[in-house]
């Protein structure tokens, strides 16, 4: 018991794999793109292109792994199995001398890492209980943290053995995420009789037809996909134009993440009674905003301002997203519809955007490519515009 509160062990379990997540994914989407243009020789385009094709492959791969997963006795299957591949991808670049096969493993790795995302955060979704400790709140904030931590333990291993530290941190760190899949609780899944794997695959991919849904995946598919300047090119534009370290670009690029812990930690539960979107909107007006005065060429004293909306631009249209699936969905098919969320939304989003900032980066023009994200966030913001038009709006107590 935790302040009258009882402990919920299989919440603890998970969580712990979701931190481990988060702290390598906190070397992987802003130090991974540097490795692999100081240790393997990509260039921006190059960079941008294998980002692009690896969100259509999640479009081909999420669905595929989706179906897959639902006719799995265990929902820890996809996990394991996701993280083995990325681990094994990591390994081969490592290895590689030869840039084509060093693309292909890029791009695997991309595809799969990404593709955790939804299925462990559906687990902390089901798992994790708003009477309990932790509760969801709680939990994805710690995750946060954790991605604060990932993020800038890869700086100061870059700043003390080099560019090497990026590849031994996501190396360990999903080392360390297949070992705490194995110690989650085992969820076994009850099915009397399993319809064929083509069949789960539709029933999956008609789950788009519903227009609220359809509204709130490519909405914020698309809001979410706005970051793609900054998450690739970002810190390097940083030490670049502003002549920081990597530990300090790394502590400013964490202090997004923090801003974000800290909403999903203490305002996230305080505002259960908003809709959820209401909170999308928010979000995309918050990043045309962000994105808007980022290409402005701001000093180190703005950006650190800028970079406490990170907790409107991503953490609010993130928390929409989720409440948002969960509503609609329900437990049971709730890792499904956030699987075509990923696959059918976010990754295309993502592909177009990392192209687009992969070409603008090579053009020259510095923190002047914010502004392509703009067009991408603008017909975000319109459609959860229009999903919050359609949504019911919660009576007035009388």
């Amino acid at each position: 018991m935790i302040a009258g509160r009882p402990l919920n062990s299989s919440a603890l379990k998970a969580m712990l794999a979701v931190c481990l997540f988060y702290a390598s994914f906190g070397g992987l989407i802003q130090w991974f793109p540097i490795w692999l243009i100081d240790a393997r020789g990509f260039t921006g385009e190059q960079l941008g292109l294998v980002i692009s094709l690896a969100g259509v492959g999640r479009i081909v791969a999420g669905p595929l792994t989706s179906a897959w997963a639902d006719g799995r006795s265990d929902r820890r299957a996809p996990i394991k199995l996701l993280a083995a591949i990325t681990l094994m991808a990591l390994g081969g670049l490592w290895f590689s001398q030869s840039f084509g096969i060093s693309f292909a493993l890029a791009f695997a790795a991309e595809v799969t890492f990404w593709a955790l995302i939804a299925f462990l955060e559906a687990a902390l979704l089901r798992l994790c209980h708003p009477g309990a400790v932790p509760n969801y709140g709680l939990a994805r904030g710690l995750a946060s943290l954790s991605f604060v931590v990932g993020n800038i333990a890869t700086g100061m291993l870059v700043d003390a053995i080099g560019t090497d530290g990026i590849w031994w941190w996501l190396t360990l760190t999903t080392v360390g995420l297949i070992a705490a899949t194995f110690g989650m609780k085992p969820e076994p899944v009850a099915r009397d009789r399993e319809p064929p794997f083509g069949q789960r695959l539709a029933d999956g991919l008609s789950m788009v037809k519903r227009p609220e849904f359809a509204l709130l995946m490519f909405g914020c598919g698309l809001i979410q996909a706005g970051h793609q300047f900054y998450y690739i090119f970002g810190t390097k534009l940083w030490i670049d134009e502003i002549g920081i370290s990597a530990t300090a670009a790394g502590w400013l690029f964490a202090l997004g993440a923090i801003m974000e812990a800290l909403f999903l930690m203490f305002i996230a539960p305080r505002i259960e009674h908003v809709r959820p979107a209401s909170l999308m909107l928010i979000g995309g007006i918050g990043a045309l905003v962000r994105w808007s005065l980022m290409a402005t060429s701001p000093g180190l004293g703005l950006i650190v301002l800028l970079q406490c909306l990170h907790a409107v631009s991503f953490a609010c249209t993130f928390l929409g997203a989720m409440r948002g699936i969960q509503q609609m969905w329900g437990d049971d098919r709730t890792p499904t519809a956030q699987m075509m969320f990923m696959a059918l939304a976010t990754a295309p989003a993502q592909a177009l955007a990392s192209w687009i900032a992969g070409r603008v980066f090579d053009s020259g023009v510095g923190s002047d490519g914010y502004l392509a994200m703009l067009s991408v966030v603008g017909v975000g913001t319109a459609l959860v515009f229009l999903l919050w038009r359609r949504t019911p709006r919660p009576a007035l107590a009388q």
